[in-house]
């Protein structure tokens, strides 16, 4: 019976051990995966795994301290073992090893920090970041140009609203300066592959610099809960060449200056989800033309209304029927002055809203 027991003990000790060696493994697994794709990405990964394995041998040591204990002094009786009192030795260990390796940690990580938070004084790309409840605007300093606004969710009680994050793009290589700013409350931009996340606070401006070192598209998300449409806050970074870049920053300029920021399909808009599917329109001006128009929500009235203005304070141009989708309408649009429009739905003026450009 005591065999079977001192067996079974056994065998349970080993498959703690063997569980606990899985875990230090895929924990080192999963750190060593995600070595960053910024220069300054690096000394924070290699202080990680210092970390990692620092955390792993005292674990090891407290873990192997508690099995040998468990298993030494297994017994149920009244027996005690040797008693001692007082030992200069260990108290000195178990004190100056802690500071010891506490200071060095110390000294290592604020090394790290020091390296992430250098910043050139005459950096390649400069990026203006804002953040608001809940969505992201990237601007171009120097280049006069913005990068397409991300729509936040127009209705949150509506499942499946469509997000549309904005993708900005970067060189290769280059160093990159961010200044970050908040509208409204806390943000924090995060992006996991740079292995870096620096908070927005509402009046404060931050500042960091990176040099993307690997081509790619790289997601980036708040990591600051900052109200209902928190976990909508996406966008993403394409890391590309410098001939790549520059490309695409001329290629805004131009659609910038059409006075659309992004593609406008001539003649066509769709309402889904309670949200128009672009929010800027360009047509010729002094003469008619014809605005097809989807409603793909099912029983959900939408419409397109024109004003000439800012906003619906002024007469409207044009006002298509309200109408509960699914449907599809060509509305007939009177020749319009050159100008720029305010267009919104008569159901939902607040959330689907947009700017026509007459030309």
């Amino acid at each position: 019976m005591r065999r079977w027991e001192r067996k079974g003990s056994g065998t349970r000790v080993a498959g703690v051990a063997l569980a606990l060696a899985g875990a230090l493994l895929l924990a080192g697994c999963a750190g060593g995966s995600h070595t960053g794709a910024t220069e300054q990405a690096q000394p924070v990964h290699h202080l990680y795994m210092i970390l990692f394995v620092v955390a792993t041998a005292i674990f090891v040591l407290v873990e192997g301290l508690i099995l040998w204990a468990v298993i030494r002094y297994r017994r149920r009786d009244d027996l005690l073992p040797p008693q001692f009192h007082g030992n200069n030795l260990l108290e000195i260990g178990w004190t100056i090893g802690p500071l010891i390796i506490v200071a060095v940690l110390f000294v290592l990580s604020f090394q790290v920090i020091n390296k992430v938070d250098a910043e050139a004084s005459n950096p390649d790309v400069t990026v203006n970041v804002t953040g608001f409840q809940w969505q992201w605007e990237f601007t171009y300093a120097g280049e006069k140009v913005q990068v397409e606004k991300g729509q936040p969710p127009q209705d949150l009680s509506i499942k499946g609203t469509t997000v549309k994050p904005p993708q900005i793009y970067l060189p290769v290589g280059e160093t990159i300066h961010f200044n970050e700013q908040s509208k409204d409350v806390i943000h924090s931009l995060y992006i996991p592959q740079f292995l870096f996340k620096r908070d927005l606070i509402p009046g404060h401006t931050n500042s960091f610099q990176i040099t993307i070192t690997k081509p790619g598209v790289y997601h980036g998300q708040c990591a600051q809960f900052c109200g209902l449409a928190h976990g909508q806050m996406h966008f993403y970074i394409h890391g590309v060449s410098r001939p790549q870049y520059e490309a695409w920053i001329a290629d805004q300029k131009k659609k910038q200056a059409s006075g659309c920021p992004e593609d406008t399909t001539p003649g066509e808009i769709t309402a889904k989800n309670t949200a128009f599917d672009k929010d800027c329109l360009a047509e010729g001006s002094n003469k008619p033309f014809t605005l097809t128009f989807h409603n793909d929500d099912a029983g959900v009235p939408h419409n397109v209304v024109f004003f000439k203005g800012k906003d619906a304070t002024a007469p409207a141009a044009f006002r298509g029927a309200l109408r509960p989708g699914p449907v599809t309408e060509k509305y007939q649009v009177p020749a319009l002055a050159a100008g720029r429009y305010f267009f919104h739905c008569d159901a939902h003026p607040d959330s689907m809203t947009g700017t026509l450009v007459v030309k």
